[in-house]
């Protein structure tokens, strides 16, 4: 069973004598944790990769604030957009007065807003991604920005080919090549960037069959997969292969999140958002081999907001899968089956993203903070 540890400083030296003969990293960890600027929430219980459990506590930082995107570079760096949790209280806080782009690490923590960058004042931060040069790249109402470490450059649809002024989704391959969706409804498309030229496809100069992009994922062959509505579409770079529900079997589907696991199979959810009906039936789990879709499970404790339910897979093929902002928590898929998040363990806020670092920890960012484990 489960336990949950109200984590202070005297419960914690409890737990380090238990502990200390097994695991002297353990005890590091812990210490570290313990002392940290920002604090912790509860101690929960994992099991190692010997199949024994562990106790160690849940940090928490960026109290205060909602959590929209995540990503690392490779030193390390956590980049983070976020916006103060009391603008979802006060309708009438402006909005430039509160997106921030975090850079986080264990020595400090550096915030980037309207006052000291070129972040503008209406940016509702959309998606972070690190390139193999460690370019930040975040992507938000209004285009994009990319930080190379010392100065912010903004792009939108003045200075480059981008279709609209929105970066919703961001996917970078191994050659480097920055992939965007750069789209409303019925409005944008795709966009290429590769570090000299701009290249937009929209369904008006290519066979992509919709301006509406949920999500991007590139396989370990450099393919760029898009959920595009109610299809799933691959582009090679000079063919696109686009499935729609007849070649998939399927029917009222909506794939909204999408990755590749380690071993190069497509994960997918498929959260019906857009069937029309009042009660909608739990989301799907698949897999799609490029040839047809498996399905793997239902998820029952998911309730979707259309086009939002998004996955996260981790170093152990482990999926971590979310509604953005949705009351219900989200849940873990080891492979065998679902696990539903205690909600408690985040103060019982929505989750809004989940990522993992470089360290292999996962990182809950939620509508006050991110708790991280």
């Amino acid at each position: 069973m489960k336990r949950l540890i109200l984590m202070n400083i005297s419960a914690l030296i409890r737990v380090v004598r238990e502990i200390l003969w097994e695991s002297a990293k353990c005890v590091v960890v812990l210490l570290i944790l313990a002392v940290g600027t920002f604090g912790c929430n509860k101690a929960i219980q994992l099991n190692d990769e010997n199949g024994e459990e562990v106790v160690y506590p849940l940090q928490k930082i960026l109290d205060g604030y909602v959590v929209q995107a995540i990503a690392f570079d490779s030193k390390g760096n956590a980049w983070i957009g976020a916006f103060e949790l009391e603008a979802l209280q006060d309708e009438n806080q402006k909005p430039e007065a509160r997106h921030y782009i975090v850079k986080y690490n264990a020595q400090k923590t550096v915030f980037y807003n309207t006052d000291n960058s070129m972040i503008p004042k209406d940016f509702w931060i959309w998606d972070i991604a690190v390139d193999k040069q460690d370019n930040v790249w975040i992507g938000g109402t209004g285009g994009l920005l990319k930080y190379d470490g010392k100065v912010f450059t903004f792009f939108n649809s003045q200075n480059t080919a981008m279709p609209e002024d929105v970066v919703s989704s961001i996917a970078v391959d191994s050659k480097n090549n920055i992939w965007l969706a750069s789209c409303r409804y019925n409005q944008g498309g795709l966009v290429k960037y590769d570090g000299t030229k701009w290249t937009a496809y929209t369904p008006d100069n290519s066979a992509l069959p919709d301006n509406s992009i949920n999500d991007i994922a590139i396989d370990q062959s450099n393919n760029v997969w898009l959920t595009v509505n109610d299809y799933l579409v691959k582009f090679s770079g000079n063919k696109w292969n686009v499935y729609d529900k007849n070649d998939l079997g399927l029917t009222n589907f909506i794939f909204s999140g999408i990755q590749f696991n380690s071993k190069n199979l497509l994960l997918g959810i498929n959260d019906h958002s857009f069937n029309g009906l009042m009660i909608q039936p739990p989301c799907e789990f698949y897999s799609f081999d490029g040839k047809k879709p498996t399905l793997l499970s239902t998820i029952d404790n998911i309730t979707s907001i259309p086009g939002q339910t998004k996955i996260t897979i981790d170093h152990n093929d482990y999926v971590w899968c979310y509604s953005v902002g949705s009351r219900n928590v989200g849940e873990m898929w080891n492979g065998d089956k679902w696990t539903l998040l205690d909600s408690s363990e985040f103060g019982g806020s929505s989750i809004w993203i989940i990522k993992e670092d470089t360290e292999r920890r996962i990182w809950f960012g939620t509508e006050n903070g991110i708790y991280i484990k």
